[in-house]
């Protein structure tokens, strides 16, 4: 049995359909455990622009380079979620953290939720922010077993999302799995 090494990097442009590709079957995914979340496509205009600011990272199976996951990680505080209570400047957040279905098992949302978290220490932060589904309670349980609490949940009507999640800058929880 050989060694995988899954190894994360910035995404390319031409990357942009292979990260809406794994947000469809995420979405296939969840549908099919009757998790009512990204019930809509996914917004490729926004996953460009992210990719051009080089927020956006993939994860690749160094044995094939094939396509593990995705996170987009920014400074960008949902004004609508983030109130200035919050020091919304004191934190990154992490944004579609999409690991495939084929990667279950390999704690790869947790490395990198790690990942995540190491770089807002460097970036000087506090705070790694997630914000989930307010139906989709077993994300919210997921989060807090990778040591996010709970800021509240800000239900807004036109919003589907709104569960605040936050952890210390710097903290990890994954134990197994490193991205290089």
């Amino acid at each position: 049995m050989h060694d995988h090494h899954p190894t994360l990097r910035p995404a390319r442009v031409d990357e942009a359909g292979i990260i809406s590709t794994m947000w469809h079957e995420a979405a296939a995914w969840l549908r099919s455990s009757g998790i009512d979340q990204w019930r809509y496509p996914a917004n490729v205009e926004k996953i460009c622009r992210d990719i051009a600011r080089g927020t956006v990272q993939v994860v690749l199976d160094s044995a094939d380079a094939g396509y593990l996951g995705t996170i987009t990680l920014n400074g960008f505080a949902d004004p609508e979620f983030w109130v200035p209570a919050d020091a919304p400047d004191d934190a990154l957040y992490a944004h579609r953290v999409i690991a495939r279905p084929t990667a279950m098992g390999a704690s790869l949302g947790a490395a990198m939720l790690d990942r995540a978290s190491l770089e807002a220490e460097r970036a000087g932060k506090r705070w790694l922010r997630v914000d989930a589904w307010k139906t989709n309670a077993g994300l919210g349980r997921y989060y807090e077993a990778q040591g996010f609490g709970k800021v509240r949940t800000v239900d807004l009507p036109h919003r589907r999302s709104g569960a605040l999640y936050q952890r210390r800058a710097g903290a990890t929880a994954a134990g197994g799995t490193v991205l290089r």
